[in-house]
């Protein structure tokens, strides 16, 4: 069992997979007739005009996406993993509730060892499938810039990586949702670009959201992905947002991909295009 797959989810069983995606092949044909069929989500208005919305379809990691596919993008969403506050939550509950879920020692939560070492499986899957990625978009949090850095930092090492505070984790009450300050995590992580987070300090977090503002942002980054000249990109972000993410699209996804958790380290990658009106 590859890391990151639910155990329902054979190598070869995969929606977009079976219909007729093979290695080597157009992802975007094997998937046009999906892009083009939901009418009813196919478009937005916006100053009165139609508006193209983005639609995700579930692909297998190792699908091919050509340059010449210029509809769609092949996305590679993993959750990170394994931190400080999942392993306090984990090894002692009550403790954790009590006194660690919004102390300051949980703060912007960096990796445990346990982590790492999921950081490596998640390498060898990278390798194992074949994945190749044009882009690295990663949330500004100390835990995913680590897990992007040990994952596809490690198998592309000359990719670009880029820090988006849209795929932030939903802000609640835990202080490992905070944001350390920018300098310092650029500091630390030379290669990734930090140009798109503006502000020194966390100004999100003082700022609760709700899921279906963590949906709306999610949306947000999506539509901004589209915008991105690359075709294959890598996205590392947290199991809240990326599940509000998916169900954003459930229209077009397999319950499962919206319903499961996501595993620490886990991918799940989507074909993302946007539907053409019908009418």
């Amino acid at each position: 069992m590859l890391r990151g797959f639910a155990s329902s989810r054979g190598l070869g069983a995969l929606r977009v997979w079976a219909a007729g995606g093979r290695r080597g092949t157009s992802a975007l044909a094997a998937t046009r007739a999906g892009c083009f069929a939901s009418p009813g989500r196919s478009m937005a208005h916006l100053n009165g005009k139609a508006a193209p919305v983005p639609q995700l379809f579930e692909a297998h990691p190792s699908m091919h996406l050509s340059q010449s596919d210029d509809k769609a993008k092949l996305v590679h969403f993993v959750r990170h993993a394994e931190g400080l506050h999942n392993a306090a939550h984990r090894d002692n509950e009550e403790k954790f509730w009590k006194e660690l879920h919004n102390s300051p020692q949980m703060w912007d939560a960096c990796l445990t060892k346990e982590g790492e070492t999921q950081c490596a499986g998640l390498e060898e899957m990278i390798l194992s499938e074949g994945i190749d990625v044009d882009l690295i978009v990663v949330s500004p949090l100390t835990r995913t810039l680590q897990t992007a850095e040990l994952s596809f930092g490690q198998t592309h090492p000359k990719t670009p990586m880029i820090a988006h505070e849209l795929c932030r984790e939903r802000i609640a009450v835990y202080t490992s949702e905070g944001r350390s300050d920018t300098s310092v995590v650029a500091k630390r992580f030379p290669k990734v670009d930090f140009s798109l987070v503006t502000d020194e300090k966390d100004m999100m977090f003082d700022k609760k959201e709700k899921d279906s503002e963590v949906g709306a942002r999610a949306q947000r980054f999506v539509e901004w992905l589209m915008t991105r000249p690359e075709k294959r990109i890598a996205v590392v972000s947290h199991s809240v947002f990326l599940q509000q993410l998916y169900l954003s699209y459930k229209e077009t996804l397999p319950e499962d991909f919206y319903t499961e958790r996501q595993d620490f380290a886990g991918l799940k990658t989507a074909l993302i295009c946007y539907a053409e009106d019908e009418a």
